[in-house]
């Protein structure tokens, strides 16, 4: 950590603490430079995915430093209606956004690799190891998810229950368009479904099933997951689209 010490206007000439006030700022000015670059750099990359989910040019925007120093909301991801209309962009949490960078420049997830190790279609939270493991993964598989199910919401569906079900489909999809494996795309949607019943209820559907109206394959036995993950029918958007 770089500390600086300013000498007291008592002790100091004045061009000296104008100095030390000038090398603060500078600095001050280089992170926050740093810092946009990345932000920038790691929304294109996003954007690159959010735009194939939702069949349509959109972006996202990450939150600042600032704006999440302010911000005491408890969305991970928004994406604004105006007039009923789905807009070409989503908000996403710096944290979230920062779990996304993460994940899309590691070559390895060590949060994620032990999720392959539990059945969670029982999972209660009685396990210790699997408990343990959940901890682990949470950030980074709610942040996964939180790209997915924006992306419904860009391609139109308002209906809080419909881009969870539909983000659930396409989260192994999202996955892969980042970097991960197959295998890490079926652990983490079989994961992310377990926990589908601990949320509220405007984010579940009865119709979110096997063959159910929200199935995007109810031809195919597989669900959440197809055995090859794609992205939805190109004419296949919301309402609010």
């Amino acid at each position: 950590m770089l500390v600086i010490v300013c000498p007291g206007a008592d002790t100091a000439r004045m061009r000296a603490l104008v100095l030390c006030l000038t090398v603060v700022v500078v600095l001050a000015g280089s992170a926050w430079g740093v810092e946009r670059r990345a932000r920038v750099t790691n929304e294109r990359a996003l954007s690159a995915v959010a735009t194939e989910l939702a069949n349509r040019q959109v972006h996202v925007r990450c939150q600042s430093f600032w704006k999440a120093l302010l911000d005491v909301g408890g969305n991970l991801g928004d994406v604004p209606f105006p007039d009923g209309r789905a807009a070409d962009y989503t908000h996403v949490t710096r944290g979230m956004c920062k779990q996304l960078a993460r994940f899309r420049h590691g070559s390895t997830h060590r949060e994620l690799a032990c999720l392959a190790a539990f059945d969670w279609r029982g999972y209660d939270g009685s396990d210790p190891a699997a408990s343990g493991c959940s901890r682990r993964a949470n950030d980074m598989t709610n942040a996964l998810m939180t790209l997915a199910h924006e992306s419904m919401h860009l391609r139109g569906w308002a209906d809080e229950a419909a881009a969870q079900c539909y983000g659930l489909q396409e989260l192994a999809f999202t996955i892969e368009r980042l970097g991960g494996s197959p295998a890490e795309g079926r652990a983490v949607v079989a994961y992310m479904l377990s926990l589908q019943r601990y949320l509220p209820g405007e984010y579940q559907s009865g119709d979110c099933r096997p063959g159910g109206p929200l199935d995007l394959h109810p031809e195919t036995p597989e669900f959440p997951t197809e055995a090859v993950p794609g992205p939805l029918p190109a004419g296949f958007v919301g309402p609010q689209l």
